[in-house]
């Protein structure tokens, strides 16, 4: 139970970038990109490449990055759907009943 409560909780940090974990918030915050409606916060770089697949991905844009392949479009899709698949656990009464559990051994 506390394996996947670490899990949850790392996950959703908002100090950390989504993508690759560096503390966001010791940075200026003009260096954050956040995405309030998708619960994501990134650092800079991380943002930009998560804007770009955004764009690219609803066919909004082409990429001019050369590394912005096919790959790269399915590996954020795979990220984005694993993030949701989170957000969709947290939101499960099984969830909220392990973490009542976790509350009442403490």
């Amino acid at each position: 139970m506390e394996t996947i409560q670490k899990l949850i909780q790392c996950s959703s940090c908002h100090v950390k970038c989504a993508m690759c974990g560096l503390q966001i918030h010791e940075t200026a915050p003009s260096s954050e990109v956040s995405f309030p409606s998708m619960g994501l916060a990134f650092c800079e770089s991380c943002g930009a490449e998560f804007e770009d697949f955004l764009a690219v991905s609803k066919g909004k844009k082409e990429s001019d990055v050369f590394w912005h392949n096919e790959e790269w479009i399915k590996m954020w899709s795979t990220w984005l759907k694993y993030r949701q698949a989170i957000h969709a656990f947290m939101d499960s009464t099984e969830f909220q009943l392990l973490l009542d559990e976790l509350d009442s051994h403490s």
